[in-house]
């Protein structure tokens, strides 16, 4: 019995070793050598063009390229069963960071793709909008972190991506009759309408004023244009008047005025334009040219009064 025991236990120590030595006479190149690797792409001219603050939301197309890295034919035709499997990798994408006057949204955060022997691409969206106070082509930034999962003998990846891109100019005014747009008014008076004007854009800009259409015989004049910096105010003068023809008026009118925000810097960079109306009611009598016939029928009178004392000195 006791012999038994001790041929097992030899059995047993020579098993152990043999596995031993043959685990260490394994050679590396049998362990497969497959690495999961990823590469995010864009569109340059998507980036070029500057986006414009507020109103546009730039939909950028991203390409991902997901390849699987390999080394020695074990690894290869370890890939390729992968392949066969219709096996798929898991791509995670994530915004990590962003300029602070923008926000950036993934159109989806997870791509599937199978697993190849050679190089797969897919598409993800993603949605860039810029704040106001974007400044006019500064640069900003969005961080796209593209990482994938160890996947059995493939290893993992992970990655930060920058995407960069210019800011644009902002042409945004705002404008406003502090008081009110009516104003009541004699024939041979001038309505006086104060138009303050405030920049709203992301850079400095001059405001072009026009009058749209000015009735016949009405006559309206504002400033012809206006340089503010950014944020900046400025009051502009519009001055109406009625006609002045002899007789009794009732005219009423509408006067619009048309401004027109660009780029200080560059005059052809416009925005949309904006209107302000006003309307006059002159009432009342008007004698035009009669303030002066009566100046010279008083000293008239007066050389006549003073003709007279003369004579009966």
């Amino acid at each position: 019995m006791a012999k038994l025991i001790k041929s097992a236990e030899s059995t047993i120590i020579l098993l152990i070793l043999l596995v031993s030595l043959f685990a260490v006479s394994i050679p590396v190149i049998a362990i497969p050598t497959l690495n999961s690797n990823i590469d995010v792409v864009w569109g340059e001219k998507d980036t070029v063009k500057p986006v414009i603050p507020r109103d546009e939301i730039r939909k950028l197309n991203l390409t991902i390229k997901y390849k699987v890295d390999w080394g020695g034919d074990f690894a290869y035709g370890a890939l390729i069963a992968y392949s066969e499997l219709g096996k798929n990798a898991l791509i995670n994408l994530k915004v990590t960071d962003h300029s602070p006057w923008c926000t950036a949204n993934l159109g989806s955060d997870v791509v599937l793709t199978l697993l190849t022997t050679g190089l797969t691409q897919s598409s993800v969206f993603l949605n860039l909008q810029l704040r106001d106070d974007a400044p006019a082509f500064g640069e900003g930034y969005v961080k796209i972190r593209a990482s994938v999962p160890i996947m059995g003998f493939i290893g993992g990846f992970e990655k930060e991506f920058t995407l960069d891109f210019v800011a644009g100019y902002l042409p945004r005014i705002n404008a406003n009759l502090p008081e009110g747009t009516t104003k009541n008014i004699g024939p041979l008076d001038s309505a006086v309408f104060p138009v303050e004007i405030s920049n709203l854009g992301n850079a400095r800009t001059t405001v072009f004023f026009k009058i749209e259409d000015i009735p016949k015989g009405w006559t309206a004049v504002i400033n012809d244009d206006m340089t503010l910096d950014e944020n900046g105010k400025f009051t502009a003068t519009l001055t109406v008047k009625p006609p002045r023809g002899f007789g009794f008026h009732d005219d009423r009118q509408s006067i619009m005025v048309r401004l027109t925000p660009a780029r200080a810097e560059d005059l052809t960079n416009i925005g949309k334009p904006s209107f302000v109306s006003v309307i006059v009611q002159s009432r009342g009598f008007s004698t035009p040219g009669f303030e002066a016939i009566g100046f010279i029928g008083a000293l008239a009178i007066v050389m006549l009064t003073i003709f007279i004392i003369r004579k009966r000195k």
